[in-house]
């Protein structure tokens, strides 16, 4: 995400189905281009690229569909205690391509990926989240689905 490699930004997101990318990173990338991140999400998939996200950490994610020209702010899962935040971003993306591969819904991809994201950060290791109370991950999509907004 270096702005030296700007030009090379159009040939490769028409490549993408969707662009996944942390605010720190694509901030990197437009650095005396623009501030917005909105304005940042509607200009990548601009050049091609059906879908938008920018990972937001604790304030949870901004989600762009560039073919309904949708904006989502969806809030990070609150969890009860951060325990270790490694992996976070990693969850994230395999949770939303787990679910977007199946059900080609957007929004509902990047619940699924906040909802993974939610699980890893509350343990430590690689199988931390998968041995979750049973029930668990739905109770937490269903909170989830309330608290999204269009902006």
């Amino acid at each position: 995400m270096d702005p030296a490699f700007w030009d090379d930004m159009p040939a490769l997101l028409r490549t993408f189905n969707a662009f996944l990318c942390s605010e720190k990173k694509i901030r990197r990338l437009f650095s005396g281009r623009s501030g917005d991140l909105w304005e940042m999400a509607e200009t990548l998939a601009g050049f091609g690229c059906p879908i938008v996200i920018i990972k937001r950490g604790s304030q949870g994610q901004y989600l762009y569909v560039h073919d309904r020209h949708e904006r989502f702010i969806i809030p990070a899962y609150p969890v009860s205690t951060i325990l270790d935040p490694t992996g976070c971003g990693d969850a994230f993306c395999g949770g939303f391509l787990a679910n977007y591969v199946t059900t080609y819904e957007p929004l509902e991809a990047a619940l699924h990926g906040n909802i993974s994201a939610s699980l890893v950060i509350e343990g430590s290791g690689p199988f931390f989240a998968l041995d979750s109370m049973p029930g668990l991950a739905e109770s937490r999509l269903l909170f989830l689905r309330e608290h999204v907004r269009k902006a």
